[in-house]
């Protein structure tokens, strides 16, 4: 799936699109990643002279690719980080490589374990639980 199939399935639009393509998608897994350019807009002031791509939207890039994972009309909710640890700074030039593999799901939420990588070395791990159904449900208390 390229850019232009990825944003098909996702309602974010530039500066917050950060999944850049999709490798593959099955019912367990999906594969994709995100491509930091120096021309990110965060890096202007994360950090002017040592930029480092901040680790939350590392974590955002797992969550739009869990939203492409889950059709992109349904669409997946984050209820909780699980276990999470950030190993490695991501840097300008950085190609995420991004990994959800299914651990959990019932009709209710999905649990996947959440892997973001460069070059072979993990910069953020941990789990990931979603709520599934649409975006303005509000679950049940």
């Amino acid at each position: 799936m390229n850019a232009l199939e990825v944003l098909q399935r996702l309602p974010h639009r530039y500066p917050m699109i950060m999944l850049d393509g999709v490798e593959h998608i099955t019912a367990t897994s999906a594969v994709g990643w995100k491509n930091v350019t120096v021309n990110e807009p965060y890096f202007r002031g994360h950090f002017p002279k040592a930029p480092v791509m901040p680790g939350v939207l590392v974590m955002e890039s797992l969550c739009q690719l869990a939203w492409v994972w889950a059709g992109g009309t349904t669409g997946v909710r984050l209820t909780g980080i699980q276990k999470l640890r950030f190993r490695r700074p991501t840097l300008p030039g950085d190609q995420l490589r991004l990994e959800l593999e299914l651990l959990e799901q019932d009709e209710r939420q999905v649990t996947f374990r959440a892997t973001a990588s460069v070059d072979g070395l993990t910069a953020v791990a941990g789990s990931l639980v979603f709520a599934k159904g649409e975006q303005d449900e509000v679950p049940a208390q």
